[in-house]
Parts: structure tokens; sequence; C-alpha cells
């Protein structure tokens, strides 16, 4: 019989630290997507549910509003995210904001998307109990074309050797 434990072990992404870039999974954002986001942003003008309007734009289609586009990177992001902290020692402890939020391209029904992140810092905290990390995101669709980019701050503290 085949030992398949060294398959089967699971791998975590490299540890947050500065020049680390991560990615995410890919997923693909369907009908029942949008509905849902949608439904929980109220982002419901035309441009995101209304088909007959949409095919007389140049979109031809409806789009993902982009605080719908936000909240599906942030999700998407948050496993990956948290392993490489995780595998660094370190937790997180508050989202610190989000800037410089680009929507570079429409994103459809049927797309997929993935996040790149790249760690840009990681530096003591006044006082030295913790640390502030800061990376950029650039969601990509299937084709590699960039759909959105933003930069996001998190406070990060030490796992306590206890825990």
């Amino acid at each position: 019989m085949t030992d398949v434990t060294p398959r089967l072990k699971p791998v975590l992404p490299a540890a947050f630290a500065a020049g680390a870039t991560l990615r995410t999974p890919g997923r693909t954002l369907t009908s029942g997507d949008f509905a849902a986001i949608i439904n929980a942003t109220w982002e419901n003008g035309p441009l995101h549910t209304d088909d007959e309007y949409m095919a007389g734009t140049g979109f031809g289609r409806r789009i993902l509003g982009g605080p719908c586009l936000l909240a599906i990177a942030a999700g998407l992001s948050s496993p990956t995210m948290y392993a490489s902290w995780a595998a660094a020692g370190l937790d997180c402890h508050a989202a610190l904001g989000i800037d410089e939020v680009r929507y570079e391209a429409p994103v459809f029904e049927n797309d997929t998307i993935t996040v790149d992140i790249e760690v840009h810092t990681l530096e003591p905290t006044p006082g030295g109990s913790g640390f502030v990390g800061r990376v950029r995101d650039v969601v990509r669709k299937q084709d590699g074309t960039a759909v959105l980019t933003m930069h996001r701050g998190y406070l990060l503290k030490p796992i306590p050797e206890d825990a």
C-alpha cells in the first residue's frame, strides 16, 4: 500500500513578511453570488440588476457593483491572510482601513476571481506590542485582467506561546 500522507499534508502560504506575495484560491461568481451580494449590500442600481438596460450599454450585460466586489475580495482573501499570519506567529486584532480603491475593469457573472496580496510593510507599533501590516491587493479575473486594486492595513499581535 502506498503512503499518501505527504500528498495530504496542507500547504500554508508564505509567512506574512514584507516582500511576500500571497494568492487566494479562485472563486467563480455565479448568478446566485450576484443576487446574494446585491441583496446584502443594497447595491441594486440598473447596472447590476437590469438585463434589458445593460444590453444597451457598452458592457452588454450586468456587472458586479464595486462595493460588492470589495466585500467578495475581503472574504476571499481572509483564509489566506489568516493562514499567513499564523505561519508568522501573528494574529489579527483589527483592520485599520482600506485606501486607494480602484475599480479597473468590470466583473461579470461566471467570471472567476483570485486575489494577489502583496505584503508591503510589517512594522512595529509604537511601544512594540504589535505590528502594523500593510498590503496591496490586486483582484484578477481568469484571464489575468486586474479588476480591483486597493491597499489595506492591519493591527497584528504575536500569538501568545501558551495559546
